[in-house]
């Protein structure tokens, strides 16, 4: 049968987003992200409304793109441009959003690398996840990961997510063992830099972290 959201069809949502009023867009994109992958045959409609001058708008159409996964991938290109949106929470939503979308959001992947230094800190923790989870496909963010944990007075969740990336990207990314040897002598992310180094060298974590 027709997958349904509140008892109508993803198709009469993208009429909607078309034909409605403007005040409802926002609602309605996201009703649109409500169906998940199952929604990604709409990925175009929803990618247009990211540069809406409404940022309540923008920030549904990240939050529905984050929703699709790799049905998503037409919306790469937006999505890294939306990363340099004037408004914070959809920056960190189109991270969120390419995080989802693993591998298949390389092409955003010099865009990610600049939003390591996004002034507002849960953005660089987004552009952090966002990385780690392309895996070896990220291995170029290696300098700019390690770098980033280098900072002076780093949020202790940016410094976890960087780290996090960095074991992710695995054997490609051993120039960062230093930078993260470094990180070991702050407690509040031993775990997940011990964890790093371990998927890094090639050696199994423990389970228990």
């Amino acid at each position: 049968g027709i997958l349904l959201y509140r008892g109508r069809p993803v198709a009469a949502y993208v009429t909607k987003l078309r034909q409605g009023p403007a005040a409802e867009r926002a609602e309605v994109v996201r009703a649109i992200g409500a169906f998940g992958e199952d929604g990604g045959g709409e990925v175009n409609s929803v990618a247009l409304t990211l540069t809406d001058p409404d940022p309540q708008v923008r920030t549904a159409a990240a939050w529905a793109l984050s929703q699709m996964g790799a049905k998503g991938a037409a919306a790469v290109p937006a999505l890294g441009q939306a990363l340099s949106d004037s408004n914070p929470r959809v920056r960190s939503l189109a991270a969120v959003a390419l995080a989802a979308m693993g591998s298949v959001a390389v092409p955003a992947l010099p865009e990610l690398v600049r939003s390591l230094n996004d002034p507002v800190d849960y953005v660089r923790v987004s552009a952090a996840d966002a990385l780690g989870a392309m895996g070896p496909a990220a291995r170029v963010a290696v300098p700019p990961l390690a770098e980033r944990l280098r900072v002076k007075d780093e949020q202790v969740m940016v410094l976890r997510s960087a780290a996090a990336a960095l074991g992710n990207i695995g054997p490609d990314a051993k120039d960062a063992l230093p930078a993260l040897r470094e990180t070991l002598q702050q407690l509040r992310v031993s775990y997940t830099v011990e964890a790093a180094i371990l998927k890094i060298e090639g050696k199994p974590v423990p389970t228990w972290w």
